[in-house]
């Protein structure tokens, strides 16, 4: 390590040196000559070298400080962040006070990290067990949280992660900018250059790891030869952990100091860091001199073993480990203290995996974690918020499961189920290896009459809202039965399940985009799968009704390649074959309607992970039509000759799709489907956007606009909607940022809505910057449009409903819509001044 550091200081002093020589040569030329260009030139090249290694410096720097005597954890423990049971898959923590272990990350898994007030600033490592998408999907959102120059994040095991992040990094949302994972290499488009933040840490490369908290031994489970033909499995090695805590840090004792005249200042600070010192009167001191008699070390937990096996074929491997059998039968030397089991259900019931967890004695704690068990909530604003929802409107809203769930999610063990030995973990739950007093409690309290958003602020809903809604609520159930009483038809279909309405990223409340399509009880379509989708269906439907709704899903539809619409579609691909696996049916192709941007990473995935290429059947979204060009509405900001060429393809005119004749006819039922025809239309956001107009056999006309700017050719075949679903990211004085960013406001939304004579409009798909509620314009109430919440769930029968729910949210969120009003204020303020 200091010879590294030499090498980059002497680096560093060279470059600097020669900028030095060249900035001379510079005056000697005139400015516009071919010498000086070259010589600027070299200059601001030398000086993206030299930052680039003052940045490794500095990582260099923090990583050897990191790992000081200083910092190791006075407080370890083993904490659920997930079971497995409603949003997430599971997933485990191993928090200490400066850095948190990350066992799998699942889908979600930044989104639901603050439940546990956790960061992904403090998330280094990540192991992974098995090289599945629900082991991994979440790391790209981590990632994605971190600062620029933060250092380096290690994935433990699995392989081909890192390739497969290289692969989706050009299709994250260009709201993130430049994005900062994981690659070093240098972008000649991009002025701005991030050192590596990501390594693998593989069998390959090393057996173990080890910083100034743990010791970390990697344990490889090989399939037999059966399971490794039957997985389908690219990489079939999978990874057991075991882990062992350091020797717990001494405190210093002050009485110790006085006796051994050790004066305040720095001489004391290395003692704390573990170095001998020499006082002034030349006596040598040692840490061990003056640090405290501490008990705790007695009373540490201090080894524990993280155990997935995901199949019996498996299990022969982790039987005979070296490592594992040390711990086994009462001739041990060393006992596990924990084992943490991720291990299938069927697994576990097994006869041999039963035996081999009776040889580790009584003393070793088990900890199941792999979703058989309680059915908890584990993110307050989330339940609270649909909750509320609810209570305001339950023929749009129901709650979450587990409905009707009331009470206080503790990190103690009440809400465990105990079965002998093993403790079928809840989310939250925590277990101790290194304790110190004092420690501030993590609560979810979920009973009656405690608001939204976790904060136990009073929601106070005026009765005048709640008699509008009944009212409003009756005379639409009054039409729908008319409506029934003279068609054979079910007057509450098509229907459509918003499972995310944020944009870029999620916030407390809302999930990123994904839309349910239902056009009967038995045919559905999801249009955009951000991640997490899978979630969000299975809290609002439970888990049966989830499954057959997958039975009964026939396509899939990705408006455009960015992460946050498209990075839950492989959840949903495998949860699909495993409904028909479970039900003994043969499989239905899921067909698959995308750009050749989405499929790039699918087909990645199944090149480094599984093959789920032939799960799907893909109809290549590529647009033919003779449609005519069409400009951007009047008002729009104007752009460069270059950014036109952006927006429109390349200088091509924007087109349109019938995608109906693409789909194979094994797969297209129109009555099965209910849909008589699907139009791609393309969008101004990337060159391959499209926004949708599907038009289902009874009659009705439903366009999504996916993410665009106001779009005329979508406005044109768009004409006389029956439900318009658009986009509404900023709220109005933001024109130029939704120009830029090719989005729209909710002005110009509604705008679109209004030409388009669309019957009933949905605004969705909302920034990240209004977490629970955009600004609500009163031209909303004028004009009749609706606002999207995650989990609205609407019929046809009830759309008269959705705009009713805007002067209540007006009232509800009055705070926060306060907070937007006087953040817009300040805005302008500072506009006039300048």
């Amino acid at each position: 390590e200091a010879e590294a550091d030499a090498r980059l200081d002497r680096e560093i002093e060279d470059i600097q040196q020669r900028v030095h020589e060249y900035r001379k040569q510079l005056r000697k030329h005139v400015v516009s000559s071919f010498k000086s260009r070259e010589l600027s030139s070299s200059i601001s090249a030398l000086r993206l070298t030299m930052a680039d290694a003052q940045r490794k410096k500095a990582a260099a720097a923090a990583a050897a400080t990191a790992n000081t005597i200083a910092n190791m954890p006075a407080h370890v423990s083993i904490e659920v962040l997930s079971n497995g049971t409603t949003h997430m898959a599971p997933c485990i923590a191993i928090r200490t006070p400066l850095k948190t272990y990350l066992i799998n990350a699942p889908e979600g898994t930044s989104r639901f990290l603050p439940a546990l007030r956790l960061k992904t600033t403090n998330i280094y490592d990540i192991f992974v067990t098995r090289a599945v998408w629900e082991n991994i999907a979440g790391i790209s959102s981590i990632l994605l949280a971190k600062e620029a120059n933060s250092l380096p994040t290690r994935l433990h095991g699995a392989v081909n992660v890192k390739h497969f992040l290289e692969c989706i990094r050009p299709f994250q949302d260009s709201d993130f900018g430049s994005v900062k994972y994981p690659s070093s290499k240098r972008d000649p488009d991009d002025p701005v250059q991030y050192p590596c933040t990501v390594e693998e840490c593989t069998m390959a490369s090393q057996d173990s790891y080890e910083d100034a908290g743990l010791r970390v031994k990697y344990i490889p489970l090989l399939p037999d030869q059966k399971t490794a033909r039957e997985s389908g499995r690219k990489n079939t090695t999978d990874m057991a952990y075991y882990i062992e805590l350091k020797d717990a840090p001494r405190r210093i004792d002050p009485v110790r100091l006085i006796k051994m005249a050790v004066p305040k200042g720095p001489l004391i600070g290395k003692l704390k860091n573990g170095e001998s010192i020499t006082l002034p009167n030349g006596s040598v001191v040692t840490p061990e001199d003056v640090t405290m008699e501490d008990d705790r070390a007695s009373s540490e937990r201090r080894r524990a073993l993280i155990v997935d096996v995901a199949d019996e074929g498996y299990g022969r491997s982790l039987y005979d480990s070296t490592i594992v059998r040390s711990f086994c039968g009462p001739d041990a030397k060393h006992r596990l203290d924990f084992v943490v089991h991720l291990t299938s259900e069927r697994v576990m019931k097994s006869d041999e995996y039963s035996k081999w967890m009776e040889t580790l004695g009584d003393q070793c704690t088990h900890i199941v974690v792999n979703g058989a068990s309680p059915v908890v909530p584990h993110i307050d604003s989330v339940y609270k918020h649909a909750r509320l929802l609810h209570e305001l409107q339950p023929a749009l809203f129901d709650e979450l499961r587990p409905r009707g769930w009331r009470g206080v999610v503790t990190q103690e063990r009440d809400l465990g189920v105990e079965e002998g030995r093993l403790t079928r973990a809840a989310p939250l739950q925590r277990w101790q290896m290194r304790r110190i007093k004092g420690e501030d409690p993590i609560l979810l309290d979920l009973k009656e009459g405690r608001g939204d958003g976790g904060e136990g602020v009073e929601v106070a809903i005026d009765e005048e809202w709640r008699v509008s809604a009944a009212e409003e609520r009756r005379a639409a159930s009054e039409a729908a039965t008319a409506l029934g009483a003279s068609s054979t038809t079910d007057s509450s279909f098509p229907r459509i399940t918003f499972l995310g309405t944020s944009s870029a990223t999620p916030s407390k409340y809302r999930n990123v985009s994904g839309y349910l399509l239902e056009t009967s009880p038995s045919s559905s379509f999801l249009v955009d799968c951000g991640e997490a989708s899978y979630g969000q269906l299975r809290v609002l439907l439970d888990d049966g009704p989830c499954d057959e709704l997958l039975l009964s899903m026939h396509a899939v539809f990705i408006t455009h390649a960015h992460q946050d619409h498209m990075n839950g579609l492989y959840t949903v691909i495998e949860k699909r074959r495993d409904a028909f696996e479970q039900r003994g049916l043969p499989y239905r192709k899921l067909v698959l309607v995308c750009n050749k941007n989405v499929m790039k990473p699918l087909k990645t995935y199944t090149h480094c992970f599984e093959d789920l290429e032939k799960y799907v059947e893909v109809v290549d979204l590529a647009t033919s039509s003779s449609a005519p060009f069409r400009r951007s509405p009047p008002g729009s900001p104007p752009s460069s000759p270059k950014r036109a060429r952006m927006d429109n393809n390349q200088g091509l005119p924007p087109t349109t799709s019938e995608l109906i004749p693409k789909i194979p006819a094994e797969y297209y039922d129109k009555t099965g489907w209910g849909l008589e025809g699907v139009l791609a239309v393309q969008v101004h956001h990337t060159r391959m956007a499209n926004g949708f107009v599907f038009r289902t056999t009874d009659g009705k006309k439903i366009v999504f606009s996916g993410d665009t700017k106001p779009c005329d050719l979508l406005v044109e075949h768009g004409m006389d909607a029956d439900l318009l679903i658009h986009e509404a990211t900023f709220e109005d004085g933001h024109e130029t940022d939704a120009f830029r960013k090719k989005h729209s406001t909710m002005g110009q939304a509604v705008e679109i809505a209004e030409r388009m004579r669309a019957k009933h409009t949905i605004l969705s798909h909302f920034s990240a910057r209004y977490p629970k509620v955009p600004p609500l314009p009163a031209y909303l109430d004028e004009k009749r449009i609706g606002l999207a919440m995650d989990g609205l769930r609407v019929g046809f029968d009830r759309l008269s409903l959705v705009p009713l729910m805007t002067p209540i949210y007006r009232h509800v969120y009055r705070d926060e819509l306060f907070e937007c009003e006087l953040k817009k204020c300040q805005k302008d303020l500072k506009k006039s001044e300048k």
